[in-house]
């Protein structure tokens, strides 16, 4: 099984590979994460109109809904924050893979680096 951050999330619905979505697993924060990505997209980057974001809001929650959630340790996330320079929300990702015995997949290099010393990981594009 595999357990997907918020950049591996956003990556595989801009490549339409929703089943990888549904068939993973990601932990709460996920939603928050994607809302600010969806935000980031339309305000700073100018990017996306903000009835794409609202659009694209919708059909990402509804997918992050129907994924199996993990709920992280919050005290083992801080640590391997506090361990490994990580941000909590990172280590969130990679506390759950741990705890889970899933493989996570991110697109995030820092996080693919520290991660892949710890439990098996891949990107997006791998799947």
């Amino acid at each position: 099984m595999n357990l997907l951050d918020a950049s591996a999330i956003f990556n595989l619905f801009q490549c339409h590979k929703y089943n990888a979505l549904v068939a993973g697993a990601t932990i709460p924060l996920a939603k928050y994460e994607i809302g600010n990505i969806l935000w980031k997209n339309h305000k700073i980057r100018n990017r996306i109109s903000k009835k794409e974001a609202m659009e694209s809001g919708t059909v990402l929650f509804e997918l992050i809904e129907s994924m199996e959630q993990i709920v992280p340790s919050p005290a083992s996330a801080l640590s391997l924050s506090l361990e490994e320079g990580l941000t909590f929300y990172d280590s969130s990702y990679l506390v759950s893979a741990i705890e889970s015995g899933y493989e996570l997949v991110t697109d995030d290099v820092k996080l693919h680096k520290i991660a892949s010393s710890k439990v098996p990981t891949r990107k997006s594009s791998d799947l």
